[in-house]
């Protein structure tokens, strides 16, 4: 017999393989059934059942009529899960998407799958892009065996139905942040959640988020899912209805007078791409519109948000005006002439002047500097300085007046005070008086002083140190003695001019110019409470709260914050004073009015005060300001308005005013210099009302 000798020392090796290798297992199978068994059996446990959050649909925001501003929309959504995505498959869907998509590709997926990484949150599924076409959902339909990880599914969305209209007001939402993390640490976000980042949204964010549920899923070793029955679903609680105070026709209808205003003064060769106004209810305080310019997309900037978006809203080129800013609350700007009647209120309640004094307005005040008047007005009294806007009858009033006492009205007109509006971002405005100059200046010029003083000491003391002669020494404390009576009169000079209030001032601040800056609600609220007798009511945009069922969570209403009065010395008292000087401004509207051409032959009677305010710019820019109020005899609708480096108040913002008493009043496009159809679903025509009784002698000189 022949023996394969090859063969049989192969067989034996192989039969010790396997021993040993049946060995290992079983010293190993024993490991883990004898000693590591309560170790396995809880890693499998946790390992075969995960809880995933079932985001919470956010609350509603609705006008005053119910017109949907702010909801929630199922699409479809592309997303990826981490766990199961390749680098070819991302390339994949890069190439897929990318023709419709074109801010999406491979760098792009792959940074928000770092950031999800980094969130701390690597199992669950990361969300590319949401509200995707149908035409892009079947391309990676067909093409899904390319695409291990990718998922195509539903998702639910914030939407803005109106698009850009109030975007300011409604605000955005977006990823919460580490920062915002951390303020709201005791109230269960976590990253990756979202959150209101500004306006209503944000304002608003406990009523409007809503409550989490959570869905137990069963997935295999993978990570994919396994139908699985009885598994622990707790469903989400969707978020509090906002109702709100603003009328959707009517903020439709400034937004777009608003944008067709600016648009034509660029036509006529001005900058004209900022701005802001509201509307305020006369009686109630309640907003009835808002806008501010530039505006922004609030569904643009639904997570997740792309480069470009990012560039065009949150990170603008440098020096152009940023859209995300409301102007209507955050920005400030001088008055200009609608201050007039904070100033004639003033120089009525001094007693210094009353119906019968007069002004002869030749074009320039005859006080230094000599400020001149935007034309010659002649003989002069107050009735028509209001109507005409005279500055040198209002330069004339305020020196009678006073700077203190003009001050002393500003702020029983809220002028120095945020209004409470339920918004986020509103910044106070300035009101300068000789008190608070003396104040904010006189430290600061004191230690401007000392620090002049400082450095001139210690320059001739090294000078004095290096001296090597009598002489030397003597000259040069002569120096330093010369040199400090020169500090000392510059010294002298500067505080007396900048610390101690000067004449001109006043002739500034009575004409709405100088350092004085009001935000355009702090004007809009002014103007309210003069348009109500003095009673400043609080603005405020939510009405009411209504939970998911439609039970009243909170119900919002009128407040009075304060009423306005100021000792007078004249033969009237305040309420005669406001009554005056609501009459006054009811002839800015008349044909020699400086509103005269807005309202000419116009069936309600508004009473109403232009400005151009100077921007201190090298080109003589002004920024056009309109205040109004209607009817004149009973106002129940104020507004105050700004347009930024574009043409006086009645050719600019006075035609966003006009427009919304159009609207209002149910009045179609009457006397706008812009084509368009009123927006349906305004008031009925208005009929018009008796007229204003005026004194004997109003215009008669």
């Amino acid at each position: 017999m022949i023996v394969n000798r090859r063969l049989e020392n192969n067989q034996k090796f192989f039969k010790w393989l396997t021993i040993a290798v049946f060995g290992v297992i079983v010293v190993r199978l024993v490991t883990l059934q004898l000693l590591d068994t309560s170790k396995y059996r809880t890693e499998a446990a946790l390992n075969q059942f995960r809880f995933f959050p079932v985001l919470a649909p956010r609350g509603d925001i609705v006008d005053s009529k119910d017109t949907i501003l702010a909801s929630n929309k199922i699409v479809d959504a592309i997303s990826i899960v981490p766990q199961q995505i390749t680098g070819s498959a991302i390339d994949n869907l890069a190439t897929l998407v990318h023709d419709t998509y074109p801010d999406i590709d491979a760098p792009y997926i792959q940074k928000l799958l770092d950031d999800a990484q980094q969130s701390g949150q690597p199992d669950q599924s990361v969300v590319i892009k949401q509200d995707v076409s149908m035409d892009v959902v079947e391309r990676l339909e067909e093409h899904r065996q390319e695409l291990p990880g990718v998922q195509i599914g539903k998702s639910l969305v914030r939407e803005y139905p109106e698009g850009t209209v109030a975007s300011h007001l409604l605000g955005y939402i977006g990823d919460i942040s580490s920062d915002e993390l951390a303020q709201h640490q005791d109230e269960n976000y976590q990253l990756g959640d979202l959150i209101g980042k500004s306006g209503l949204e944000s304002q608003y964010e406990s009523y409007l988020r809503g409550r989490d549920g959570f869905q137990e899923e069963e997935v295999d070793v993978s990570g994919r899912p396994v139908p699985h029955a009885n598994l622990i679903t707790v469903p989400p609680v969707q978020g509090d209805k906002l109702v709100l105070t603003i009328d959707n026709n009517l903020q439709e209808t400034m937004d777009t007078s608003m944008d067709s205003t600016l648009k034509m003064l660029r036509g006529e060769g001005y900058d004209a791409v900022a701005g802001a106004a509201v509307a305020l209810d006369v009686k109630t305080g309640a907003v009835l519109a808002m806008t501010s310019r530039p505006n922004f997309d609030p569904n643009a900037l639904v997570p997740p948000v792309d480069d470009a978006t990012v560039r065009k809203y949150i990170d603008p080129p440098a020096g152009s005006a940023s859209p995300m800013i409301n102007r209507a609350i955050s920005s400030l700007y001088a008055p200009g002439s609608t201050f007039k009647a904070i100033t004639g209120m003033a120089a009525l309640a001094s007693g210094n002047i009353d119906l019968n004094t007069t002004v002869d307005c030749t074009g320039r005040y005859w006080f230094p500097p000599y400020p001149s008047c935007w034309e010659v007005d002649g003989v002069t009294n107050f009735f028509k300085a209001m109507a005409r806007s005279c500055d040198v009858y209002f330069m004339d009033a305020g020196r009678r007046a006073g700077a203190d006492l003009i001050a002393k009205v500003a702020h029983e007109f809220g002028l120095d005070q945020p209004t409470g509006i339920d918004l986020p971002g509103e910044v106070t405005g300035i009101l300068s008086s000789p008190d608070q100059q003396k104040t904010q200046q006189d430290l600061y010029w004191r230690k401007w002083y000392q620090g002049q003083e400082t450095a001139l000491n210690n320059k001739y003391t090294a000078l004095l140190a290096s001296a090597t002669t009598a002489q030397q020494k003597s000259d040069l404390l002569a120096q330093q003695k010369s040199a400090q009576l020169s500090l000392d009169e510059d010294y002298r000079i500067k505080y007396n001019f900048y610390v101690n209030w000067q004449p001109f001032e006043t002739f500034n601040m009575a004409i709405g110019q100088g350092a004085n800056a009001f935000t355009p609600i702090e004007m809009a609220n002014y103007v309210q409470q003069l348009a109500n007798n003095g009673q400043r009511m609080r603005p405020y945009l939510v009405q009411e709260i209504d939970d998911s069922s439609g039970k009243v969570v909170a119900k919002f209403g009128p407040q009075m914050v304060h009423s306005a009065s100021v000792d007078t010395a004249g033969t009237m008292d305040f309420n005669q004073v406001m009554a005056t000087v609501r009459q006054a401004m009811a002839g800015a509207t008349d044909p020699m009015g400086t509103s005269g051409l807005l309202f000419l032959n116009y069936p309600v009677k508004v009473a109403a005060k232009t400005g151009s305010a100077e921007t201190g710019g090298a080109q003589d820019l002004v920024n056009g300001l309109f205040i109004e109020y209607a009817p004149a005899n009973d106002p129940t609708i104020a507004f105050a308005g700004v347009i930024e480096t574009a043409h006086h108040g009645s050719d600019s913002i006075g035609y966003v005013g006009l427009s919304v008493l159009n609207q209002y009043f149910g009045l179609g496009n009457l006397n706008t210099p812009f084509g368009g159809q009123q927006v349906t679903g305004g008031a009925a025509k208005y009929s018009t009302p008796a007229p204003l009784e005026f004194p004997h002698g109003y215009f008669d000189f």
